[in-house]
C-alpha cells in the first residue's frame, strides 16, 4: 500500500508502478480518479477506527487500481522487466530501466557510446572529465535513479542476511540508526579506538597512527587548514597543532578529494575545518555550544573524520566535491552527511585502498 506522494498517479503499490506506466505500457486497468477517493476513505475509517471497513475498501481499491494488489503488482513488473530486457539487451540494464526509464537509460548509453557496457562500466567511467556528456545526463534526471542498481543489490544483500543471520541485520540496523550516515557502520564503536585524551593524541602521532596536516601539501592538493581548526586547544593548555592530523586512510583520502577536486573545478582551495580530536576537546566544543557536537561516539575522537566547509568557490567546485562524495560513498570508502556549515565524512576501513596517495606525495 505504498505511497510515494499525494497523486495517486504516481508511483504507488508494492513495485512502485507509475500511473501512466501501468496503463499504456503493463496492461493494467487504473481508475486513478476512484483510486483516490477510496484512499480518502481508507484513511478516514482509519481515523474512526474502523480498520474492517478499511479492509473493505482496500479491497474495492484494488480492483480499480490494480497496483494496490501485490500479486498483480509483482506480474506487472515482471512485464516491465521483460520489456526493458528486449529493447536494452542486458538483465542490469532493464534493472536501471524501472528507475530510470528506458528511454532515459537509453539517452545515456547513447551519450557513452558502448553498446556492449554494463551499468557499472557506464557509471563509474562517467563523470565530469570523462564521459561528460553521459554523467551530465546521469546528474541531470535528478531523482537518484543513477544509483538504484546498487539499492536493488543493497536489498538483496538484506533479505540475504534476514533470512541467514538476522541477528546481524539487526546490528547493521542499530548502528545505520545510530547517526544520519552509515558512518558508525564503517567504524563501529565497538571495534575503533577512541583518542580519550591529550596524551593519547601524542602517542599516536609518535607512531604515525595519526599524521599531522601539512600546510605546503594541503596546499598542493586543493586543500587549506581553516585557521580556526583546534582553536580551543589553548582552553585545555594544549598545542593547537595536537588538533591538526588524521590516520593515514582519512588523510589519504582527503588529500585525494582536494587533488581531484582541484583538477575538476580548477584552483582555489576547499577549506577543512575540523579533523581528529579527544574527549576533552570533544567535551569542550560541547561546552562552547557547538550543536552539532555530540556527548555520544563522535567519530572525530577516532581520527577517522574530517570536515569541509560549506562554503564554496564557485559552482564548479561544488560539483565537484558532491561527484566525489557520491563515488567514493557508492564504492563504500567513506560515509558522509550535511552539516549546517560542514560536510561531515567518515573514511572506512576500505580507504587504505588510497594510500598510496601519502606514498606518492
Amino acid at each position: 500500500n505504498a505511497v510515494a506522494g499525494d497523486d495517486l498517479s504516481g508511483a504507488v503499490g508494492l513495485t512502485q508502478i507509475l500511473a501512466e506506466t501501468g496503463q499504456n505500457l503493463l496492461d493494467m486497468e487504473i481508475d486513478v480518479e476512484r483510486s483516490e477517493e477510496l484512499t480518502a476513505d481508507i484513511a478516514e475509517a482509519f481515523d474512526d477506527d474502523d480498520p474492517e471497513r478499511a479492509d473493505r475498501l482496500r479491497a474495492r481499491r484494488q480492483v480499480v487500481d490494480p497496483r494496490f494488489d501485490p500479486e498483480q503488482a509483482l506480474a506487472a513488473t515482471a512485464r516491465y522487466i521483460r520489456f526493458a530486457r528486449g529493447e536494452l539487451g542486458r538483465d542490469d540494464l532493464s534493472v536501471v530501466s524501472y528507475h530510470m526509464g528506458v528511454g532515459n537509460l537509453t539517452d545515456v548509453l547513447d551519450l557513452y557510446g558502448d553498446d556492449d557496457a554494463s551499468y557499472a562500466q557506464v557509471y563509474f567511467d562517467s563523470s565530469p572529465r570523462n564521459k561528460q556528456d553521459a554523467y551530465r545526463k546521469l546528474v541531470s534526471l535528478g531523482d537518484d535513479s543513477q544509483t538504484y542498481l546498487w539499492r536493488v543489490g543493497a536489498a538483496q544483500d538484506i533479505m540475504a542476511l534476514w533470512r541467514s543471520d538476522p541477528a546481524d541485520l539487526q546490528r547493521l540496523q542499530t548502528l545505520h540508526d545510530e547517526k544520519n550516515s552509515a558512518e558508525e557502520v564503517l567504524r563501529p564503536e565497538s571495534d575503533t579506538e577512541v583518542l580519550e585524551d591529550g596524551e593519547a593524541l601524542e602517542d599516536a602521532y609518535a607512531s604515525d597512527d595519526l599524521l599531522a596536516l601539512d600546510a605546503e601539501r594541503m596546499a598542493g592538493a586543493g586543500l587549506r587548514i581553516d585557521e580556526d581548526m583546534g582553536e580551543l586547544a589553548e582552553d585545555l593548555d594544549r598545542e593547537t597543532e595536537l588538533y591538526r592530523g588524521l590516520r593515514p586512510q582519512a588523510l589519504a583520502t582527503l588529500l585525494y578529494m582536494g587533488t581531484a577536486a582541484r583538477q575538476i573545478a580548477g584552483a582555489d582551495p576547499l577549506v577543512v575545518t575540523s579533523t581528529a580530536r579527544d574527549l576533552d576537546y570533544q567535551e569542550a566544543i560541547i561546552e562552547d555550544g557547538n550543536p552539532e557536537a555530540t556527548r555520544d561516539y563522535s567519530l572525530h575522537t577516532t581520527g577517522f573524520s574530517f570536515d569541509i566547509e560549506r562554503r564554496y568557490r564557485s559552482e564548479a567546485q561544488s560539483l565537484a566535491f558532491q561527484f566525489l562524495l557520491d563515488r567514493l560513498q557508492s564504492l563504500n570508502l567513506i560515509a558522509w552527511v550535511r552539516e549546517p556549515a560542514a560536510i561531515h565524512v567518515t573514511v572506512g576501513p576500505e580507504g587504505e585502498e588510497l594510500l598510496g596517495v601519502l606514498e606518492a606525495g
